[in-house]
């Protein structure tokens, strides 16, 4: 995993997404409107894209907390808002994952026991997160109860959790520099199925969860952060192919414009997590948990 993470590999990615982006939004729609308008209609969506990459990447939270209630405000219909949603994080998140991964990459030649049993975790938890994902998109399209109350109740639990432990004590030391024992990784791939499943209602879950467990289980802040994004890459990924063989459900005029911006908040975000400091960065993380679960209340 960690060879994805190659600045050869990175430019690759930005190469092909581009190339990918003017063929579904201009090669395949010859009657879309100028550009000029375009911008006029669309262009708040860029900076919508920006501010959720780059905060979603930073904490290991998914975008979709922006996206989702920002699209059905401005009049794209819910099931557009998830399927633009997860289309849009397939650019962001995965940006995101290249470039924690060359942060892993990069620490791992001078502090390699600091990111022992990572892949490991990226194994098992995005294994179980596409297995939930792809079982509730078949099986449970729609979530069989009110996902998003039990989510916020959740979220708001873990968040102002996460902050008090924070605040109460001191900077975090090395962290666990131990993998995962038997247990632990059949605890996390059930966990990974659950939150795979949400991501399948909501567009986000896998990576809010996985983050939490991981700090739980004594990993340090980067590491989990860096697991959130790479998994959360993965499902989105994975869960896009159901949204675009339904049909015209992806709203490539805000595709254009949100995805590059994405990307780039994608390619910032590791830098801000690291600047920041691992105290504040688990601040961030908690503040944005708790935020996400009072807006989808």
């Amino acid at each position: 995993m960690l060879v994805l993470g190659r600045p050869e590999i990175r430019f690759g990615f930005y190469c092909l997404s581009v190339i990918l982006l003017y063929l579904l939004c201009v090669g395949v729609e010859s009657d879309l409107p100028a550009l000029s308008q375009k911008v006029t209609e669309y262009g708040h969506f860029f900076f919508i894209g920006l501010l959720a990459a780059t905060v979603a990447n930073s904490t290991g939270a998914g975008g979709g907390i922006i996206f989702l209630p920002a699209f059905m405000a401005l009049g794209v219909t819910p099931q557009q808002a998830l399927a633009t949603s997860f289309a849009i994080q397939c650019f962001g998140m995965t940006s995101g994952a290249l470039a924690w991964l060359n942060f892993s990459r990069s620490e791992w030649e001078s502090r390699q026991s600091r990111w022992h049993g990572f892949s490991g975790i990226l194994f098992v938890s995005s294994l179980g997160s596409i297995i939930g994902l792809v079982l509730a998109q078949q099986f449970i399209p729609s979530a069989p109860f009110n996902i998003h109350v039990l989510f916020s109740v959740f979220s708001l639990f873990v968040g102002f959790a996460v902050l008090y432990r924070t605040l109460r004590y001191k900077e975090e030391g090395l962290g666990r520099q131990t993998g995962l024992s038997h247990n632990e990784k059949v605890v996390l791939f059930f966990i990974s199925v659950a939150g795979g499943a949400i991501t399948a209602w909501l567009s986000i879950g896998i990576g809010e969860i996985l983050a939490i467990v991981l700090l739980r289980l004594g990993y340090r802040v980067h590491i989990a952060v860096a697991a959130a994004v790479c998994v959360s890459s993965i499902s989105v990924l994975t869960g896009v192919i159901y949204h675009a063989n339904l049909g015209d459900v992806i709203n490539y005029n805000i595709l254009l414009f949100a995805a590059p911006a994405a990307m780039i908040g994608g390619a910032i975000a590791r830098r801000v997590a690291v600047l920041l400091g691992a105290k504040r960065l688990k601040i961030m993380m908690a503040c944005w948990i708790i935020i996400s679960a009072i807006v989808y209340l």
